[in-house]
């Protein structure tokens, strides 16, 4: 994986910032209240590229809360969602900057999520035969995986496209129409209340999509009767939310910004400079400008 040049990493950077935010121990500098999610992040960052060598590498962060699109389908999306505290902004802030510096390409947006970012790179590299290595906790970017592709977390979990279609029991490109039943209490979006993932599951099995289940609701009422009959009732009173929350939880394609993966020089002045300013110590510069003459 390490020397293979027609791979690309799709890092799920607020994921991993905020790991090290809520795990680290707090690190106070002369001139930030604290630095521990960034030096979590950074160390990750070290090692990743110690062990992968990438050539074609993307860190994608959050900055939509409250501004995306998805606002604008439904106006409580995320909105049991705090937001973020100025140290942990500010450690974000420096996050970016340190990619920036060490020539990682990174982007983040006020209308689309770091999901969408992931999510058109990935068709670009499907359809440049670059497999794609999605490295995130978050199942929503099951809809990012092709079939060569590996969706790895952060506990080191890799699951194939075969692997997910397993453990789901339908296919991945249903997965949208599934999420749309079930909803998702993280992201506060509603699907159907009382449509559990069992029944989720059964139906897009059966049905395949949202679509289709609407399209044979005749059928399903003499079908699906006992156990099922309920069912029947929630689709029928809670169509609309239905079809909002496959709206909300499909991934879109953003043409309004340039993104690329390709991995750049560093600039070693600069990081010098840069990890001064944040408050490491000498000898951790020192690592790094050893580092960066190895890569």
């Amino acid at each position: 994986m390490s020397n293979n040049q027609s791979v690309s990493f799709l890092i799920d950077a607020t994921g991993i910032v905020l790991k090290y935010w809520f795990a680290m121990p707090q690190i106070k500098t002369k001139n930030y209240e604290s630095i521990s999610a960034f030096v979590g992040f950074s160390n990750f960052v070290k090692k990743f590229l110690e062990l992968h060598k990438p050539k074609y590498i993307c860190f994608a962060f959050d900055e939509s809360l409250g501004t995306c699109f998805r606002n604008n389908i439904f106006r409580d999306y995320k909105a049991n969602r705090p937001a973020a505290p100025n140290e942990l902004k500010i450690q974000f802030s420096l996050c970016r900057e340190f990619l920036d510096i060490l020539g990682m390409r990174n982007f983040a947006s006020k209308k689309y999520e770091a999901d969408d970012i992931i999510y058109t790179l990935s068709r670009k590299n499907a359809r440049e035969n670059i497999q794609n290595i999605v490295i995130t906790n978050d199942k929503d970017l099951y809809q990012v995986i092709n079939t060569k592709d590996i969706w790895w977390n952060l506990s080191n979990k890799k699951l194939s496209y075969s692997d997910i279609e397993r453990s789901l029991g339908f296919s991945l490109k249903y997965f949208p129409d599934f999420q749309a039943l079930t909803g998702d209490p993280v992201d506060n979006i509603p699907g159907a209340p009382g449509i559990g993932k069992i029944t989720a599951t059964y139906l897009i099995k059966r049905y395949k999509t949202i679509d289709e289940i609407y399209r044979n609701f005749q059928s399903i009422k003499l079908v699906e009767k006992g156990k099922y009959s309920k069912v029947v009732d929630i689709l029928i009173k809670n169509e609309k939310t239905i079809y909002m929350s496959k709206k909300l939880v499909t991934l879109n394609v953003i043409n309004e910004i340039e993104l690329n993966h390709v991995r750049m020089s560093p600039n070693h002045d600069k990081l010098a400079k840069f990890l001064d300013k944040v408050g490491v110590n000498r000898n951790t510069i020192k690592v790094w400008d050893r580092f960066l003459a190895c890569q």
